[in-house]
């Protein structure tokens, strides 16, 4: 199916291949896709708020969505976890550390944090450490990665759930299918963003989801909505 839109300059696009040509059609492009991305975020101030570009009320409703979603596929996949199971989760994007910990961080053993933005990760260093956050001692983060998503690969058999929440917009779409595909036989559950579904995986299974659709970044350098 194409669907065309146009950029945040006004730029029209068929359909998203010809956006991604004009975008990241070679590899200096592309360099600086990631870099404007990742700069605005060096730029935004490590607090709730500025993790959710100024929305941080939405905080509460989101953190109660995510666990209601998180609950039934735990429920169904680990019935007996927190009672006799080990659950390590990956917080992809993890920027400050608020989805470890409102809510990760409760129901995981270990919960590692990735996030390219080093100010965000400090930030969620001290957010989750043992003194500022109020979880058992058996529930703990535990590496901090200081990486880019499209370059991260997880460690075969660590993870049970691959969490990635608020961020595949920053990545291309060859780049993300490329993760997907580097990640999904590597863990139980992989939870990602999506409207109006959610999309997950059972090991190499899809959960099949009507439509998935990025942001406007920021920087205005794609398209407003398209269909990947």
């Amino acid at each position: 199916m194409e669907v065309g839109g146009s950029d945040s300059d006004g730029r029209e696009f068929k359909n998203a291949d010809e956006m991604w040509r004009e975008q990241v059609g070679d590899p200096s492009k592309k360099t600086d896709w990631y870099h404007q991305g990742v700069g605005y975020w060096q730029g935004v101030e490590a607090s709730v708020d500025g993790v959710l570009g100024g929305y941080g009320h939405v905080n509460e409703a989101d953190v109660h969505g995510s666990e209601a979603f998180l609950k039934t596929l735990l429920t169904e996949r680990y019935p007996n976890a927190g009672t006799d199971g080990h659950l390590v989760a990956l917080d992809c994007g993890a920027g400050i550390g608020r989805v470890t910990k409102n809510l990760l961080i409760r129901y995981f053993n270990e919960v590692d944090l990735l996030e390219p933005v080093s100010h965000f990760l400090e930030a969620a260093r001290e957010n989750l450490s043992p003194e500022n956050h109020m979880s058992p001692d058996i529930h703990k983060a535990n590496n901090f990665l200081c990486m880019h998503l499209q370059e991260f690969t997880p460690d075969a058999e660590r993870y049970d759930v691959i969490w990635v929440q608020w961020c595949i917009g920053h990545l291309t779409d060859d780049d993300f299918v490329s993760f997907f595909k580097r990640a999904k036989d590597l863990c139980s559950i992989m939870k990602i963003e999506a409207s109006p579904g959610l999309i997950y995986t059972l090991r190499s299974s899809f959960v099949i989801v009507d439509y998935i659709y990025t942001n406007q970044r920021i920087k205005g350098d794609c398209l407003k909505n398209y269909l990947l």
